[in-house]
């Protein structure tokens, strides 16, 4: 029902859909007869006038695309504004300038504040981007381990997923509301005209989440990274009252801007930045994950005091489960005496893998071979297997993406867990959830020596820090650790001692307690 009227609301722009309309006009008998020819018409003059409009325009398109994929937003609308007499092209214009306008000051337009009821002990309210069971990343993960760490610790936690998600990534069977674990999980479902670009879509969603807020009444609501959801929880205490928490998770314009240094600096960057701070200033309070981005934070113009430290964490029964690493290592023909290396991860550029797989071709010339356990998809897997022929590692083990009871197995089955990041900025600043969880079944982990890295082992034994990029230092280390099982196991309890004492998500659950009780 919900996307039937999604797809009626876009009718009067589409021949096709024109055409159809027409016939569901007509009388039953006729429709097959007048849609046969009717339908095939519009749809071929449809694509005819598309093509002869993207010959006059390839240029300027072609050049709007490359302005707005480098960050210069501002470009990329101002080129098409000559050519918006064609629908597709004023249709893109108008989607760049909504994203401008998104990470420009001021996104959401003000409304009347909303007569509230008494507020429910202990509620709060997470506004994230998407959530489980259909997003099944770090970040979902992370929102859900939370949750149910706030509920168990006697909290009311609920969460509400951003405006039109899951729908519009393709799941038409989504309902807008089921308990996960015993948690309320809320989706904004779109029904109507459905926004197309992310300003409309945050203005629908401050409607909706207020809506929300009033019937639930909570004490806090609690937004996660990024600046939509912040701007949507700001807007909601506008018109609630509702003390607003931001939780930063990590600097996705620095992740942007990382993925190609000549984006650094566009506008792009530099707005999102700038309207992150501005979220970050506006809060009530501030939660991160690490010292190193409470320090990052700080410069941002937030008060120290303000800011609380939530960090990656574990469920507490991490530190004794007892996962098969064994049978892992027996599927992919792993024998029981290889000193395995490697990573469960998402396999993208920044993560550095291409320098562990140097050192294990330096290894294996050396003598002293060990075998690369690399599982996790993304966009460099690609690249990953091309080196991993190049450099004649017949026996690297790149499975790609399993579920997360096979990926605790990985864990299980890796001698040695290597997170290998690039010193880029992003790295520097945030923490990664896989070496916790490394840590936290007894393996030793070896980092790229980065501040966020570093931050991570905190008591001395509990990793080994190397330089970022270094694949002869990589090596060197890893050697070490080969040739000493017992230095192996004493680095293991040392971090899986570091993780019960400051990284379960039981202790991180009274932080946030504390926290919304100083509010």
């Amino acid at each position: 029902m919900i996307v039937s009227r999604v797809v009626a609301s876009r009718v009067k722009s589409d021949p096709v859909r024109v055409a159809q309309a027409a016939a569901d006009t007509l009388p039953p008998k006729l429709r097959p007869v007048v849609g046969s020819v009717a339908w095939p018409a519009a749809r071929r003059f449809k694509l005819v006038a598309r093509r002869l409009g993207m010959r006059m325009v390839k240029g300027p398109w072609n050049d709007a695309k490359e302005h707005f994929n480098m960050g210069r937003m501002t470009e990329a609308a101002t080129v098409l504004q000559g050519h918006t007499r064609y629908p597709f092209v004023k249709r893109r214009a108008e989607y760049y300038a909504g994203e401008l306008a998104a990470i420009s000051p001021d996104p959401i337009p003000p409304k009347p504040k909303v007569i509230m009821g008494e507020r429910v002990e202990g509620r709060v309210l997470h506004c994230v981007t998407n959530a489980l069971p259909y997003t099944q990343a770090g970040y979902t993960v992370r929102t859900h381990r939370i949750v149910t760490a706030q509920k168990a610790a006697g909290l009311d936690p609920h969460v509400v997923s951003s405006w039109g998600w899951p729908m519009l990534q393709g799941h038409a069977d989504a309902e807008p509301y089921e308990e996960i674990d015993g948690v309320p999980y809320y989706r904004l479902l779109p029904s109507g005209e459905v926004p197309f670009e992310t300003r409309g879509r945050m203005i629908r969603g401050a409607s909706e989440v207020t809506e929300l807020v009033r019937k639930l009444r909570p004490q806090v609501v609690h937004a996660a990274t990024d600046h939509r959801n912040g701007s949507v929880a700001l807007a909601v205490r506008e018109r609630t009252g509702t003390p607003f928490v931001y939780e930063v998770r990590g600097f996705l314009e620095e992740t942007w801007a990382s993925r190609d240094p000549a984006r650094i600096g566009s506008e792009r960057h530099l707005l999102q930045r700038e309207r992150e701070a501005f979220l970050m200033r506006s809060a009530d309070a501030v939660v991160t994950l690490a010292e190193t981005m409470a320090t990052e934070i700080v410069e941002r113009g937030v008060p120290r005091e303000k800011i609380y430290l939530a960090p990656n964490a574990v469920d507490d029964t991490l530190l004794t489960a007892d996962y098969d690493g064994a049978a892992f290592r027996a599927q992919y023909g792993i024998e029981p005496d290889e000193i395995v290396v490697g990573s469960v991860s998402s396999i993208v550029a920044y993560e550095g893998f291409a320098t562990l797989l140097n050192a294990a071709a330096l290894l294996r010339d050396q003598g002293t071979p060990v075998r690369v356990l690399l599982v996790g998809d993304g966009a460099e897997r690609p690249a990953l297997v091309a080196q991993v022929e190049e450099l004649g590692l017949a026996d690297a083990v790149l499975p790609g993406r399993v579920g997360p009871e096979e990926a605790l197995q990985a864990q299980a089955a890796i001698d040695i867990f290597v997170c290998p990041r690039e010193d880029l900025r992003v790295c520097r600043l945030v923490t990664p959830l896989k070496p916790v969880e490394a840590m936290a079944l007894g393996k030793p982990v070896v980092l790229s020596d980065l501040p966020a890295l570093s931050e991570l082992v905190g008591s001395d034994g509990a990793g080994m820090l190397v330089p970022a990029g270094d694949p002869a230092e990589l090596a060197k280390a890893l050697a070490r650790l080969r040739e000493d099982p017992a230095h192996r196991a004493a680095m293991g309890e040392a971090g899986r001692a570091e993780v019960a004492a400051k990284r379960t998500w039981s202790r991180v659950a009274e932080t946030y307690r504390d926290l919304y009780r100083s509010l």
